[in-house]
């Protein structure tokens, strides 16, 4: 093709028709031009459209990650909720039934006092996106600032690692003390008949220290509680906030 040119612009100036030669020249130039503007109009759409695939690989991905978040909370939602209930039964036990069997309120006790749930968010994909700089094709500023937001949130769960290292720091040393140094919790343990004294379940009811970490148990799940519901609320409405841009972005 250059060499067609070429030999158009040869016989003209040998015709000495430079008039035509020029306006020949000006319709050559104009073509390259017009030529490298599709070449960059094509290069760009490819690269629009490489940024939009990676796009919605990474909100998929994210997505993923919501909705392992929303079942992890879920059932430490419910989880709690259990835990909160059997500490309203020791309640009940202590001012209403001391009656009941130690063995029970021993169960009672490990199972609703000495048990925890963590909720670790799962931010792989937001992590990575960050290190490699992918989080920039998501185009939807509103939406960027909410996954940033989430992120931000819930990786600085404070709640949750303050009430585990409760558990080992205030609860355990009390439960092991007025609880489980007890005759019956050794034979449960061990099957063996020790010479420590029997559980004194009515007394236990009158002990500030044994019902400051019954009390302690009991607000503390319900704070959590709350958090993770929040938490949940946010993750739901994240991948609701996701799929409608996903929809938008489709119907263009």
């Amino acid at each position: 093709m250059i060499k067609f040119f070429r030999e158009i612009r040869k016989d003209l100036m040998e015709k000495n028709k430079t008039g035509k030669y020029f306006k020949y020249a000006v319709g050559e130039i104009v073509l390259v031009v017009i030529g490298i503007l599709i070449a960059l109009s094509i290069n760009n759409w490819n690269e629009i459209t490489k940024n939009r695939t990676e796009e919605v690989r990474l909100l998929e991905k994210v997505s993923t990650d919501l909705i392992s978040d929303i079942n992890q909370l879920k059932k430490h939602i419910s989880d709690a909720t259990q835990r909160q209930t059997k500490v309203d039964s020791i309640f009940t036990i202590l001012y209403k039934d001391s009656n009941t069997d130690p063995i029970k309120f021993l169960k009672l006790n490990f199972d609703a006092i000495s048990i925890e749930n963590h909720f670790e968010v799962n931010s792989s994909t937001f992590d990575e996106s960050q290190a490699a700089g992918s989080i920039k094709f998501i185009q939807n500023d509103s939406l960027r600032e909410d996954i940033f937001n989430y992120y931000r949130i819930t990786k600085r769960n404070y709640d949750d690692e303050n009430t585990v290292q409760s558990i080992y720091r205030d609860i355990y040393p009390i439960m092991f003390k007025k609880i489980f140094a007890s005759k019956e919790f050794v034979l449960l343990y061990s099957k063996i008949e020790s010479t420590l004294p029997e559980l004194n379940i009515k007394s236990l009811g009158k002990d500030q220290d044994y019902m400051s970490i019954l009390l302690h148990k009991g607000i503390s799940e319900k704070v959590q509680i709350e958090v993770w519901k929040s938490f949940r609320d946010k993750a739901e409405l994240l991948i609701q906030h996701i799929q409608s841009n996903q929809n938008k972005e489709a119907s263009h």
